[in-house]
C-alpha cells in the first residue's frame, strides 16, 4: 500500500513538473515579477477622467515603464467586510520603445491613504497592447499597500505575445 502511495505521488509530481515546464517553455510568454509605485493625480489623466493613478513599474527582464490606472467602477463594501471596497478599471504600461500593454485591473482592499494603513489584492488581465505587445494576453496577481505618499504594488504573472 505504501508503495502504491509513493508511486501515485511520484506520477502526480512528474505530471505537475512537466505541465509547468511546458507552460513556461513557450517562447511567446514571459514571466512578470515587478513593483509599481504610483500616486493619485487630477492632472494629465486621459479624458474624460477627472482623476487617475500614475507612476512607474520596475521589474525583471526589462519590464520597466510608466503606468496609468483609470477607474472604471467602484463597488460598495461586502456586508461581511466593512471598510473594504472593490475597484475595477484600465491599467496601461508604456515602455521606453513606445509599446503599450493594457489590462483590466480588478481589486478589493481597505487602503487608507490618510493613515497609510491597509492593503489590497487583485488581478490584472491583459487585453492587448501596441508594438511588441499587440494582441498580448496573460495575467498578474497583485498585492498593494500604501507607503508615505504612494501606492506600492507587487505584481507577478505572465504575459504572452500573439503569434505573428
Amino acid at each position: 500500500m505504501r508503495s502504491l502511495r509513493i508511486a501515485a505521488f511520484a506520477i502526480a509530481t512528474a505530471g505537475a513538473v512537466a505541465g509547468t515546464s511546458l507552460a513556461n517553455a513557450s517562447p511567446r510568454c514571459d514571466q512578470i515579477d515587478a513593483t509599481i509605485y504610483d500616486k493619485v493625480v487630477t492632472e494629465g489623466c486621459p479624458p474624460p477622467s477627472q482623476a487617475c493613478v500614475v507612476g512607474t513599474v520596475r521589474g525583471k527582464h526589462g519590464f520597466n515603464g510608466t503606468t496609468v490606472f483609470v477607474l472604471g467602477s467602484r463597488a460598495d463594501a461586502p456586508a461581511t467586510s466593512p471598510g473594504y471596497r472593490a475597484v475595477s478599471g484600465t491599467f496601461t504600461v508604456t515602455f521606453k520603445d513606445g509599446s503599450t500593454l493594457t489590462a483590466l485591473e480588478t481589486s478589493i482592499g481597505n487602503v487608507d491613504t490618510a493613515t497609510g494603513l491597509g492593503h489590497a489584492g487583485g488581478t490584472q488581465e491583459f487585453t492587448g497592447g501596441t508594438g511588441r505587445y499587440e494582441g498580448a494576453t496573460g495575467f498578474t496577481y497583485l498585492n498593494q499597500h500604501f507607503e508615505v505618499d504612494q501606492f506600492v504594488t507587487t505584481i507577478q504573472g505572465e504575459v504572452c505575445r500573439s503569434e505573428s
